[in-house]
Protein backbone atom coordinates (compact mmCIF):
# COMPACT_ATOMS: atom_id res chain seq x y z
CA UNK A 1 0.00 0.00 0.00
CA UNK A 2 1.44 3.45 -1.22
CA UNK A 3 2.02 6.11 1.59
CA UNK A 4 -0.61 8.84 2.26
CA UNK A 5 0.52 11.99 1.08
CA UNK A 6 -2.25 14.36 1.83
CA UNK A 7 -5.04 14.26 4.06
CA UNK A 8 -7.76 16.17 3.29
CA UNK A 9 -10.38 17.34 6.82
CA UNK A 10 -13.88 18.30 5.73
CA UNK A 11 -15.50 19.55 8.54
CA UNK A 12 -19.25 19.09 7.26
CA UNK A 13 -22.75 20.64 9.19
CA UNK A 14 -25.68 20.14 7.06
CA UNK A 15 -23.63 20.55 3.46
CA UNK A 16 -25.72 18.60 1.37
CA UNK A 17 -26.16 21.16 -1.42
CA UNK A 18 -22.46 21.12 -1.53
CA UNK A 19 -20.48 18.39 -0.68
CA UNK A 20 -21.04 16.19 -3.74
CA UNK A 21 -18.90 18.83 -5.96
CA UNK A 22 -16.02 19.39 -2.67
CA UNK A 23 -15.70 15.46 -2.58
CA UNK A 24 -15.69 15.32 -6.59
CA UNK A 25 -13.26 17.63 -6.52
CA UNK A 26 -10.59 15.61 -4.75
CA UNK A 27 -11.10 12.31 -7.11
CA UNK A 28 -8.27 12.35 -9.15
CA UNK A 29 -7.82 8.11 -10.17
CA UNK A 30 -4.34 7.50 -10.73
CA UNK A 31 -3.60 9.42 -7.49
CA UNK A 32 -6.14 8.07 -4.63
CA UNK A 33 -3.78 5.76 -3.03
CA UNK A 34 -1.76 8.77 -2.17
CA UNK A 35 -5.14 10.53 -0.99
CA UNK A 36 -6.85 10.47 2.40
CA UNK A 37 -10.33 12.18 2.79
CA UNK A 38 -11.67 12.54 5.92
CA UNK A 39 -14.62 13.59 6.08
CA UNK A 40 -16.12 14.67 9.80
CA UNK A 41 -19.58 15.00 10.17
CA UNK A 42 -20.72 17.59 12.87
CA UNK A 43 -24.09 16.45 13.94
CA UNK A 44 -25.82 17.22 10.57
CA UNK A 45 -29.39 16.52 10.48
CA UNK A 46 -29.78 16.49 6.70
CA UNK A 47 -28.42 13.41 5.81
CA UNK A 48 -25.22 14.35 4.18
CA UNK A 49 -23.34 11.71 5.12
CA UNK A 50 -24.84 9.29 2.74
CA UNK A 51 -23.10 11.60 0.19
CA UNK A 52 -19.95 10.83 1.95
CA UNK A 53 -20.70 7.12 1.98
CA UNK A 54 -21.48 6.99 -1.98
CA UNK A 55 -17.80 7.92 -2.03
CA UNK A 56 -16.38 5.94 0.51
CA UNK A 57 -18.14 2.62 -1.97
CA UNK A 58 -16.17 3.74 -4.50
CA UNK A 59 -12.49 4.72 -2.82
CA UNK A 60 -12.99 2.65 0.31
CA UNK A 61 -9.07 3.08 0.81
CA UNK A 62 -8.98 7.10 0.11
CA UNK A 63 -12.32 8.19 1.98
CA UNK A 64 -13.73 8.37 5.30
CA UNK A 65 -15.96 8.67 7.95
CA UNK A 66 -16.22 9.98 11.52
CA UNK A 67 -20.04 10.82 12.54
CA UNK A 68 -19.91 12.74 16.40
CA UNK A 69 -22.04 14.80 17.89
CA UNK A 70 -22.33 19.07 17.07
CA UNK A 71 -19.38 20.58 18.35
CA UNK A 72 -18.86 23.19 15.63
CA UNK A 73 -15.94 23.69 12.62
CA UNK A 74 -12.78 23.32 15.46
CA UNK A 75 -14.21 20.02 17.23
CA UNK A 76 -14.64 18.66 13.28
CA UNK A 77 -10.80 19.35 13.01
CA UNK A 78 -9.68 18.46 15.84
CA UNK A 79 -11.33 15.21 15.14
CA UNK A 80 -9.91 14.53 12.05
CA UNK A 81 -6.91 15.66 12.33
CA UNK A 82 -6.43 12.86 15.07
CA UNK A 83 -6.99 10.37 12.01
CA UNK A 84 -4.54 11.42 9.35
CA UNK A 85 -3.13 9.41 8.23
CA UNK A 86 -1.08 11.72 4.93
CA UNK A 87 1.52 13.00 5.21
CA UNK A 88 0.45 16.59 4.96
CA UNK A 89 -2.46 17.70 5.96
CA UNK A 90 -5.14 20.58 4.55
CA UNK A 91 -8.90 21.40 5.84
CA UNK A 92 -11.37 21.58 2.94
CA UNK A 93 -14.68 23.53 3.81
CA UNK A 94 -17.74 21.38 2.72
CA UNK A 95 -19.08 24.25 0.57
CA UNK A 96 -15.65 24.90 -1.02
CA UNK A 97 -14.11 22.88 -3.04
CA UNK A 98 -10.06 21.87 -4.62
CA UNK A 99 -9.20 22.42 -8.38
CA UNK A 100 -8.88 19.50 -9.35
CA UNK A 101 -5.79 20.03 -12.16
CA UNK A 102 -3.68 21.12 -9.66
CA UNK A 103 -3.70 18.08 -7.41
CA UNK A 104 -1.40 16.02 -9.33
CA UNK A 105 1.18 18.97 -9.28
CA UNK A 106 0.13 19.64 -5.30
CA UNK A 107 0.71 15.91 -4.20
CA UNK A 108 3.92 15.33 -6.49
CA UNK A 109 5.87 18.64 -4.67
CA UNK A 110 4.30 17.26 -0.96
CA UNK A 111 6.26 14.12 -1.94
CA UNK A 112 9.46 15.54 -2.13
CA UNK A 113 8.64 18.77 0.39
CA UNK A 114 9.87 18.15 4.31
CA UNK A 115 8.81 21.87 5.31
CA UNK A 116 6.71 22.49 8.51
CA UNK A 117 4.17 24.57 6.43
CA UNK A 118 3.15 24.79 2.32
CA UNK A 119 1.40 28.13 1.22
CA UNK A 120 -0.50 27.61 -1.89
CA UNK A 121 -2.51 30.39 -3.70
CA UNK A 122 -6.17 30.49 -3.53
CA UNK A 123 -9.97 31.82 -5.16
CA UNK A 124 -12.33 33.66 -4.03
CA UNK A 125 -15.59 32.87 -5.84
CA UNK A 126 -18.63 35.34 -4.94
CA UNK A 127 -21.38 33.47 -5.90
CA UNK A 128 -23.77 37.02 -5.86
CA UNK A 129 -21.33 38.54 -8.14
CA UNK A 130 -19.40 36.40 -10.04
CA UNK A 131 -16.50 37.82 -9.04
CA UNK A 132 -12.86 36.04 -8.85
CA UNK A 133 -10.11 37.66 -6.91
CA UNK A 134 -6.55 35.45 -6.71
CA UNK A 135 -5.65 35.10 -3.40
CA UNK A 136 -1.08 34.83 -4.33
CA UNK A 137 1.78 34.88 -2.26
CA UNK A 138 4.93 36.98 -3.78
CA UNK A 139 8.23 35.45 -2.67
CA UNK A 140 11.35 36.58 -4.03
CA UNK A 141 11.78 32.63 -4.98
CA UNK A 142 8.95 29.91 -5.10
CA UNK A 143 10.00 26.19 -4.17
CA UNK A 144 12.56 27.43 -1.94
CA UNK A 145 11.89 26.98 2.21
CA UNK A 146 11.70 30.24 4.59
CA UNK A 147 11.90 30.75 7.86
CA UNK A 148 9.71 32.83 10.06
CA UNK A 149 12.22 35.97 10.15
CA UNK A 150 11.86 35.89 6.76
CA UNK A 151 8.42 36.15 5.87
CA UNK A 152 7.60 38.49 8.94
CA UNK A 153 10.96 40.89 7.40
CA UNK A 154 8.39 41.05 4.24
CA UNK A 155 4.67 40.07 5.36
CA UNK A 156 2.87 41.49 2.83
CA UNK A 157 4.98 39.06 -0.05
CA UNK A 158 3.40 36.21 2.26
CA UNK A 159 0.41 37.33 4.25
CA UNK A 160 -2.55 36.55 1.71
CA UNK A 161 -1.55 32.81 1.95
CA UNK A 162 -0.49 32.32 5.85
CA UNK A 163 -4.70 31.43 5.91
CA UNK A 164 -6.60 28.93 6.60
CA UNK A 165 -7.36 28.72 2.97
CA UNK A 166 -3.74 28.77 2.26
CA UNK A 167 -1.80 26.75 4.97
CA UNK A 168 -1.33 22.84 4.39
CA UNK A 169 0.92 21.27 7.40
CA UNK A 170 3.25 18.64 7.93
CA UNK A 171 0.89 16.17 9.99
CA UNK A 172 3.58 15.22 12.55
CA UNK A 173 4.32 19.01 13.10
CA UNK A 174 0.61 20.05 13.57
CA UNK A 175 0.23 16.96 16.21
CA UNK A 176 3.39 17.98 17.89
CA UNK A 177 2.26 21.94 18.35
CA UNK A 178 -0.69 22.04 17.47
CA UNK A 179 -3.73 23.42 19.96
CA UNK A 180 -7.07 22.13 20.41
CA UNK A 181 -8.98 24.39 18.38
CA UNK A 182 -11.94 26.20 19.82
CA UNK A 183 -14.83 24.16 20.52
CA UNK A 184 -18.71 25.51 19.69
CA UNK A 185 -17.75 29.21 18.53
CA UNK A 186 -17.29 30.13 14.84
CA UNK A 187 -14.05 32.13 13.30
CA UNK A 188 -11.92 29.28 15.26
CA UNK A 189 -10.16 29.14 11.67
CA UNK A 190 -7.98 32.09 12.99
CA UNK A 191 -6.48 30.24 15.56
CA UNK A 192 -5.68 27.22 13.30
CA UNK A 193 -3.54 29.61 11.20
CA UNK A 194 -1.64 30.81 13.68
CA UNK A 195 -1.25 27.69 15.93
CA UNK A 196 1.38 26.41 15.10
CA UNK A 197 2.10 28.03 12.01
CA UNK A 198 3.94 30.47 14.06
CA UNK A 199 6.24 28.03 15.55
CA UNK A 200 7.54 26.57 11.86
CA UNK A 201 11.36 26.20 11.20
CA UNK A 202 10.75 26.26 7.59
CA UNK A 203 7.69 27.56 5.34
CA UNK A 204 7.90 26.38 1.36
CA UNK A 205 5.49 28.51 -0.94
CA UNK A 206 4.15 27.01 -4.10
CA UNK A 207 2.82 29.04 -7.32
CA UNK A 208 -0.55 27.10 -7.67
CA UNK A 209 -3.60 27.72 -6.93
CA UNK A 210 -5.43 24.39 -5.03
CA UNK A 211 -8.39 26.00 -2.81
CA UNK A 212 -11.36 27.72 -4.13
CA UNK A 213 -13.65 29.63 -1.41
CA UNK A 214 -17.04 29.93 -2.10
CA UNK A 215 -18.16 33.54 -0.50
CA UNK A 216 -21.33 35.74 -1.45
CA UNK A 217 -23.76 33.84 1.01
CA UNK A 218 -25.48 35.53 3.25
CA UNK A 219 -25.90 32.43 5.83
CA UNK A 220 -22.25 31.99 5.86
CA UNK A 221 -20.25 32.75 8.88
CA UNK A 222 -18.34 35.24 6.91
CA UNK A 223 -21.34 37.44 5.98
CA UNK A 224 -21.31 40.80 7.65
CA UNK A 225 -24.28 39.94 9.34
CA UNK A 226 -23.69 36.60 11.20
CA UNK A 227 -19.84 38.82 12.01
CA UNK A 228 -22.10 41.30 13.93
CA UNK A 229 -24.04 38.35 15.31
CA UNK A 230 -21.46 36.55 16.34
CA UNK A 231 -19.21 39.23 17.44
CA UNK A 232 -18.71 37.57 21.12
CA UNK A 233 -17.54 34.26 19.14
CA UNK A 234 -14.50 36.46 17.52
CA UNK A 235 -14.09 38.07 21.14
CA UNK A 236 -13.48 34.15 22.79
CA UNK A 237 -11.27 33.55 19.82
CA UNK A 238 -9.05 36.97 20.62
CA UNK A 239 -9.20 35.34 24.18
CA UNK A 240 -8.42 32.12 23.28
CA UNK A 241 -5.15 33.16 21.09
CA UNK A 242 -4.00 35.52 23.71
CA UNK A 243 -3.89 32.22 26.33
CA UNK A 244 -2.35 30.71 23.59
CA UNK A 245 0.63 33.00 22.64
CA UNK A 246 1.89 32.46 26.59
CA UNK A 247 3.49 29.44 25.90
CA UNK A 248 5.54 31.19 22.90
CA UNK A 249 8.93 32.47 24.13
CA UNK A 250 10.81 32.40 20.14
CA UNK A 251 10.54 36.21 18.97
CA UNK A 252 9.19 35.62 15.47
CA UNK A 253 6.64 33.23 16.59
CA UNK A 254 5.71 36.13 19.10
CA UNK A 255 5.66 38.65 15.86
CA UNK A 256 3.55 36.16 13.83
CA UNK A 257 1.07 35.59 16.58
CA UNK A 258 0.75 39.40 17.46
CA UNK A 259 0.26 39.88 13.78
CA UNK A 260 -2.87 37.54 13.74
CA UNK A 261 -4.15 38.60 16.74
CA UNK A 262 -3.98 42.53 15.73
CA UNK A 263 -5.74 41.05 12.20
CA UNK A 264 -8.65 39.38 14.10
CA UNK A 265 -9.17 42.29 16.36
CA UNK A 266 -9.60 45.11 13.26
CA UNK A 267 -11.98 42.76 12.44
CA UNK A 268 -13.91 42.71 15.76
CA UNK A 269 -13.51 46.43 15.85
CA UNK A 270 -14.85 47.30 12.25
CA UNK A 271 -17.42 44.69 12.92
CA UNK A 272 -18.40 46.36 16.11
CA UNK A 273 -18.16 49.94 15.63
CA UNK A 274 -19.27 50.06 12.22
CA UNK A 275 -21.96 47.53 12.25
CA UNK A 276 -23.81 48.47 15.30
CA UNK A 277 -26.66 50.65 15.18
CA UNK A 278 -25.88 51.63 18.64
CA UNK A 279 -22.52 53.85 17.83
CA UNK A 280 -22.03 54.38 21.71
CA UNK A 281 -22.00 50.52 22.49
CA UNK A 282 -20.13 49.50 19.29
CA UNK A 283 -17.15 51.82 20.98
CA UNK A 284 -17.37 50.38 23.98
CA UNK A 285 -17.64 46.85 23.16
CA UNK A 286 -14.00 47.57 21.65
CA UNK A 287 -12.79 49.36 24.39
CA UNK A 288 -13.86 46.97 26.88
CA UNK A 289 -11.91 44.19 24.73
CA UNK A 290 -8.80 47.03 24.49
CA UNK A 291 -8.72 47.34 28.30
CA UNK A 292 -7.95 43.34 28.54
CA UNK A 293 -5.62 42.81 26.02
CA UNK A 294 -3.52 45.95 27.18
CA UNK A 295 -2.77 43.61 30.17
CA UNK A 296 -2.02 40.80 28.20
CA UNK A 297 -0.42 42.20 24.71
CA UNK A 298 0.87 45.71 24.78
CA UNK A 299 2.15 45.46 21.70
CA UNK A 300 -1.00 44.02 20.07
CA UNK A 301 -2.43 47.23 21.20
CA UNK A 302 -0.26 49.80 20.18
CA UNK A 303 -0.11 47.66 16.43
CA UNK A 304 -3.70 48.57 16.58
CA UNK A 305 -4.23 52.16 17.98
CA UNK A 306 -4.09 54.21 14.98
CA UNK A 307 -6.96 52.03 13.29
CA UNK A 308 -9.13 52.09 16.32
CA UNK A 309 -8.55 56.38 16.01
CA UNK A 310 -9.48 55.92 12.40
CA UNK A 311 -12.46 53.88 13.40
CA UNK A 312 -13.58 55.84 15.92
CA UNK A 313 -13.84 59.02 13.79
CA UNK A 314 -15.93 56.87 11.30
CA UNK A 315 -18.06 55.86 13.87
CA UNK A 316 -18.72 58.98 14.97
CA UNK A 317 -19.57 60.04 11.08
CA UNK A 318 -22.19 57.18 10.79
CA UNK A 319 -19.76 55.71 8.24
CA UNK A 320 -20.83 52.27 7.80
CA UNK A 321 -19.23 48.92 6.60
CA UNK A 322 -19.98 49.74 2.67
CA UNK A 323 -18.73 52.88 2.50
CA UNK A 324 -15.51 51.24 5.06
CA UNK A 325 -15.01 48.69 2.17
CA UNK A 326 -14.72 51.20 -0.51
CA UNK A 327 -12.33 53.31 1.22
CA UNK A 328 -10.29 50.00 1.35
CA UNK A 329 -10.50 49.15 -2.20
CA UNK A 330 -9.75 52.51 -3.72
CA UNK A 331 -6.54 52.79 -5.95
CA UNK A 332 -5.41 55.67 -3.57
CA UNK A 333 -5.88 53.28 -0.44
CA UNK A 334 -3.79 50.28 -1.74
CA UNK A 335 -1.37 52.51 -3.44
CA UNK A 336 -0.36 54.10 -0.48
CA UNK A 337 -0.25 50.78 1.71
CA UNK A 338 1.56 49.26 -1.12
CA UNK A 339 -0.78 46.54 -1.28
CA UNK A 340 -0.82 43.73 -4.17
CA UNK A 341 -3.25 44.21 -6.84
CA UNK A 342 -5.86 40.95 -6.91
CA UNK A 343 -5.71 40.75 -10.60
Amino acid sequence: MSEKILSVIIPSYNSKPYLDKCLGSLVVPELMDKIDVIVVNDGSTDGSESICEEYIEKYPDSYSLINKENGGHGSAINAGAEKARGRYMKVLDADDWFLTESIPEFIGKLENASADVVLTCHHTINITTGEIKNWRCFPDEFDREYTMEEVMSDWKKFDRSLTFHGITYRTQFYRENGVRLAEKVFYEDHEYATYPCCLAKTILPLDMFVYEYRIGDVSQSVSAQNQFKRIDHTKMVIVKMLKNREDISEQWALEYCDKKIHLLLLSFMVTSMLCDSDRKRGVARVDQLMSYIVKRDRHVVDMTLKHYKILKLLNAAHVGLEGYNKMLNSKLYNKVRHNKSFE
